[in-house]
């Protein structure tokens, strides 16, 4: 976000800070509230990622859950999500959904011309596909099979440091493979570039978290709605370019960082985008830009 746009990220961490605060300025909370918004994709993914979630977590209880369950348990969360947003129940709650389609009113979501229903069946069959790929793929069996025993961590949040700075993670699954550690990360989305610096960024929390050396890291990439995987292992010496590019970054933001705790700062040194950037489509805060 930082590199796509200056501006977003300033809105985002820092004019957003403490604006669930009923005391806290007014654009403090509108920042806030646009920052909580999400759209269907997303949507979609966290869906999926908590029915996974679940699925592991039988599986420690000894009940495991079918993969009818798994399905049913991923769309009632994306169709409970999409009722919250379209009915403003996400008013009530900040833990809500609050679809920035909604929000913004955008054509994909206007029921009366039926585009919302065919909006919201291409997410219904994305998380059908997901979870098909996640119960049948042959590459997964590995996965389906490991002992519960055997697990480090599902989507559970975590922290390791770097730099004398808190690095947060969120792996989808690790568990232990004899003396190796394998983490899988789930997507429904298409394949991206930045997916694969972020499994070298796993690998280095593994060696941080277990004290397992990166070369016994096996890291994937599980495109659940395409069935692809890429999986990644990195020497030592392939993680320090990586970890010179962290520093880099983070030297970078700390150049303009500031107590927001204080203030709203200045947003200046935080540019926008040009006008006409694919970055102002989605983005929740194009209203705060007039864009």
């Amino acid at each position: 976000m930082f590199h796509a746009c200056k501006r977003r990220y300033y809105l985002q961490y820092y004019l957003a800070w403490k604006g669930w605060d009923n005391r806290a300025p007014e654009e403090r909370k509108r920042a806030y509230l646009l920052k909580k918004m999400t759209r269907m994709p997303m949507l979609a993914g966290d869906a999926l990622h908590r029915a996974l979630e679940e699925w592991f977590q039988s599986r420690q209880s000894g009940r495991e859950f079918t993969r009818e369950e798994v399905e049913q348990a991923a769309l009632a969360i994306l169709r409970r999500g999409y009722k919250d947003s379209r009915d403003g129940t996400w008013r009530r709650s900040s833990k809500l959904v609050h679809l920035a389609e909604h929000h913004y009113e955008e054509e994909a979501i206007d029921e009366a011309s039926g585009a919302a229903a065919t909006y919201g069946k291409r997410y219904v069959e994305r998380i059908q596909q997901a979870v098909a790929t996640f119960f049948e793929s042959e590459e997964l069996e590995c996965v389906r099979a490991v002992e519960p025993v055997d697990y480090l961590a599902f989507e559970a949040m975590d922290t390791f440091t770097l730099f004398d700075t808190k690095v947060y993670a969120v792996p989808d699954l690790a568990y232990r493979r004899g003396d190796e550690v394998v983490i899988y990360d789930w997507k429904t989305g298409q394949p991206r570039e930045e997916d694969r610096h972020q499994l070298a960024v796993y690998t280095i929390y593994a060696r941080e978290k277990w004290g397992v050396a990166p070369e016994d890291v096996e890291a994937v990439d599980a495109y659940l709605a395409s069935g692809a995987l890429e999986t990644a292992r990195h020497t030592t010496a392939e993680l320090e370019p990586v970890e010179e590019e962290i520093e880099a970054s983070m030297t970078e933001m700390r150049e303009v960082h500031f107590d927001a705790d204080k203030s709203t700062g200045d947003a200046e040194p935080f540019p926008k985008v040009e006008v006409g950037s694919r970055e102002c489509s989605s983005c929740n805060f194009r209203e705060l830009c007039d864009r």
